[in-house]
């Protein structure tokens, strides 16, 4: 009998390698390097915290999302490709990104003004068009980037427009983006926020 077939009988050496990935750092603890200063929200997916390097102090949005599997990992490599493809002051820069103990920690710019449809509501009223125009105008500026550089956002609304302290509008959730690898390549599934 050979040495590989011994070691295929008794599954030596099977265990199956861990993929690695480019802007994810795997088995460093994401806090040892970022404080959790607050949580500023709870999704379907897990939660949101304000976090700060603790070396910098630059402050983040820190999504941490429970993952069962290598697979399910996996699901959420799109959107950090995507967010540490794009360069473009009107969509959310990755900070950073781990995976640690079965959890994915995918760090943003923190915007402090926080999402649109959150404004409105503590406003109790909508925007004014002198808002909305500038809302849309740099919420279009960041669609005319991810299109000329082949990403379909597929989620666009209130919800995931973000401002910043000085009145910039920021892109952020990119989930359910897509990258294309063909100019003319069209997707043909429904996916996002119908009202939207």
């Amino acid at each position: 009998m050979s040495f590989f077939n011994f070691r295929k009988i008794f599954k030596l050496g099977s265990e199956k390698k861990k993929k690695q990935y480019e802007h994810v750092r795997r088995d460093e603890n994401p806090e040892e390097i970022w404080d959790m200063i607050g949580e500023l929200g709870d999704g379907a997916f897990g939660k949101v915290f304000k976090a700060q390097n603790k070396v910098t102090g630059i402050l983040a949005a820190a999504k941490v999302i429970d993952t069962k599997t290598e697979e399910e990992l996996e699901d959420y490599m799109v959107e950090i490709e995507i967010l540490a493809s794009c360069d473009h002051q009107n969509i959310v820069k990755l900070l950073d990104a781990f995976y640690y103990d079965s959890k994915l920690w995918i760090l943003i710019e923190f915007c402090a003004g926080g999402a649109v449809d959150a404004v409105m509501l503590e406003l109790e009223r909508p925007l004014t068009e002198p808002q909305i125009r500038v809302v849309c105008q740099q919420t279009l500026l960041a669609l005319v980037y991810l299109h000329e550089n082949n990403i379909i956002h597929r989620d666009l609304k209130a919800g995931n427009i973000l401002l910043t302290l000085n009145g910039d509008v920021k892109l952020a959730d990119f989930g359910v983006s897509a990258k294309n690898t063909k100019t003319l390549q069209r997707r043909d599934s429904f996916i996002g926020t119908p009202y939207w």
